[in-house]
């Protein structure tokens, strides 16, 4: 593994081990260790990811219903560009969400399932399966390079819980989904991931909902897709835009919920055009 950065604003982790190949990474994640592995925490508290505090409008978050997540059709847009990221951190095997984004060989995913944003350790045995269901994908890559924003391990601050992974092979995924840097508030978005507060994990879910604001981030209210989606992309109702991910959730005082998402704004830009410079 060889880690370079660009000014101090990227982090990029070129990914290589001599003792450890593609198939020797695609042979550690037995269905045993898939079925085993621990959901990324998106429900948490800690410097940035509040408990309590002030609800965006137009409603009370405490007072806000959720909303049930329905299972995705994963043979449409965006749902066929989605999948479940498998990774190891700290000897402890974990799953996410993510999404072929871009390019056929670039996928979209949360920064915390990368790196450590408390410790900076990296996480490794990157296997995203696109299309899983169970015991079975579409496809699956292993990730050539990671790169995400100096700033996460920094400021430990959820307005940078975003990362771009360079795939070893090509998806054969007919459209990646794009991204947009426009004001989102307002919008009607679709929040997409694999919650293992439905079938265990093992099947992609989702949710419709309109995009709030709480001070650097979207919010959805009510959004009850919980840990094991992060890193699920946010998409508008073209089907193919993406503006956010799945960052975290928030539990308030009166038990409501909402889920948060960066802002994908010219800092999140400057770090796709990065990435362009590893290909």
């Amino acid at each position: 593994m060889k880690n370079t950065s660009n000014k101090g604003l990227f982090t990029a982790f070129q990914l290589g081990d001599p003792d450890k190949s593609p198939f020797d990474i695609r042979q550690y994640w037995t269905p045993e260790r898939k079925k085993a592995a621990v959901p990324a925490r998106m429900f948490r508290t800690g410097v940035g990811f509040p408990e309590i505090g002030p609800i965006p409008s137009p409603e009370d978050a405490n007072a806000a219903p959720t909303t049930d997540p329905k299972q995705a059709d994963l043979s449409r847009m965006p749902f066929i560009t989605g999948g479940k990221l498998f990774f190891t951190l700290d000897n402890v095997d974990y799953v996410g969400s993510g999404n072929v984004f871009m390019r056929n060989n670039l996928l979209l995913t949360a920064a915390h399932c990368i790196q450590d944003d408390i410790t900076g350790h990296l996480a490794e045995n990157f296997v995203f399966e696109r299309c899983y269901t169970g015991e079975l994908s579409t496809e699956d890559f292993t990730f050539k390079t990671v790169a995400l924003k100096e700033n996460w391990y920094n400021e430990k601050d959820n307005k940078w819980d975003y990362a771009i992974a360079v795939l070893n092979q090509n998806s054969t995924v007919a459209a990646p989904l794009k991204y947009s840097t426009q004001n989102a508030l307002g919008k009607q978005v679709t929040a997409m991931g694999y919650p293992v507060n439905y079938f265990d994990g093992a099947q992609m879910m989702f949710i419709n909902g309109m995009v709030t604001e709480r001070v650097d981030n979207w919010t959805i209210v009510g959004g009850k897709l919980s840990n094991g989606a992060s890193g699920g992309a946010w998409v508008l109702e073209d089907g193919e835009t993406a503006i956010g991910l799945n960052s975290y959730g928030t539990k308030t005082a009166k038990g409501g919920v909402y889920m948060g998402s960066p802002k994908f704004d010219a800092e999140f830009d400057k770090l796709y055009q990065y990435v362009l410079t590893l290909l």
